[in-house]
């Protein structure tokens, strides 16, 4: 099954599977180069106008507005070589290899939904390094061979959202979906059904990984700063405690969150890494490392 998009070239091989780029790779990356558009890391889509309506067509000079396109494509760049057939095994292979790039990655022929990051790590603040390729996914492969349906699902569930939620543009819809990534990652968990605000605790004490200043709870022991935020904008059409867009969080969920979900992802897939035990407002760039 082939994929990508991916500027990493490293081939490797797993017990299961193997990694290669395909024939046509550099002369896609040097397409890439040439003729896609990029800010930041990120590719966007292509530019259309949109149509004007007879009367505005009458009355305005300017053309229509320049929107990108929501849905697009782009070539893939790697392929699995396997003997695997369970099309629903390699998707997974491929969006896990894609967690442990930093990237979003999906099979040839499907669609990105608005933006995408090319830069590895881009979404997790980690590059694979040495034996980072095939540790990272032995350990992943196994996952899948030893979860039951419902959790591979899950798991699969949570590394899309923790992946796309990163594209959106506003602060309050990217916080919205990782905090259903913190969810979703808590029904893996096998802990026992706790509120929501003790939720971040429980997990962070199950994996022994440093719970950031705003999943604390309280005095009350019933709430923190997360939860009041979560709460306010699930319930109450508020985010820090203003409509949305009138007021930010001064914590930075934008960095810590994210970096929260990815230490609670791969711990939940089994990858003992010494970046579960980062700061949680640490912003350095860390390599892997994945221990066997």
């Amino acid at each position: 099954m082939k994929f990508g998009f991916l500027i990493d070239k490293e081939e490797f091989i797993c017990s299961d599977f193997s990694i290669v780029t395909v024939d046509e790779f550099a002369e896609i990356t040097s397409s890439f180069y040439d003729y896609v558009q990029v800010s930041n890391g990120w590719i966007y889509g292509s530019e259309k106008e949109l149509n004007k309506s007879y009367r505005e067509k009458e009355k305005f000079k300017q053309p229509g507005p320049l929107v990108r396109d929501s849905f697009y494509r782009m070539s893939a760049t790697h392929e699995i070589k396997t003997n695997i057939t369970d099309e629903e095994h390699l998707r997974f292979l491929i969006l896990g290899y894609g967690f442990l790039q930093g990237l979003y990655l999906t099979p040839e022929g499907y669609s990105y939904l608005g933006r995408i990051p090319y830069e590895p790590g881009k979404l997790n603040g980690l590059l694979l390094i040495k034996d980072d390729y095939e540790n990272g996914m032995e350990i992943i492969n196994d996952y899948f061979k030893s979860s039951s349906e419902e959790d591979r699902n899950q798991m699969f569930a949570c590394i899309h959202w923790f992946s796309i939620g990163q594209s959106f543009n506003f602060e309050w819809d990217k916080f919205d979906a990782q905090y259903k990534v913190l969810d979703g990652v808590y029904r893996l968990s096998e802990l026992p059904n706790v509120p929501h605000a003790k939720r971040p605790v429980e997990l962070a004490s199950k994996f022994n990984i440093k719970l950031p200043k705003w999943a604390k709870l309280d005095s009350t022991g019933k709430k923190s700063q997360l939860s009041i935020h979560r709460n306010e904008l699930v319930h109450e059409a508020k985010y820090a405690g203003h409509p949305i867009g009138y007021s930010y969080p001064s914590q930075n969920y934008s960095l810590e969150f994210t970096s929260f979900n990815t230490k609670l992802i791969a711990a939940a897939l089994g990858i003992d890494t010494p970046y579960l035990q980062a700061d949680p407002n640490n912003r350095s760039q860390w390599g892997w490392d994945i221990k066997t």
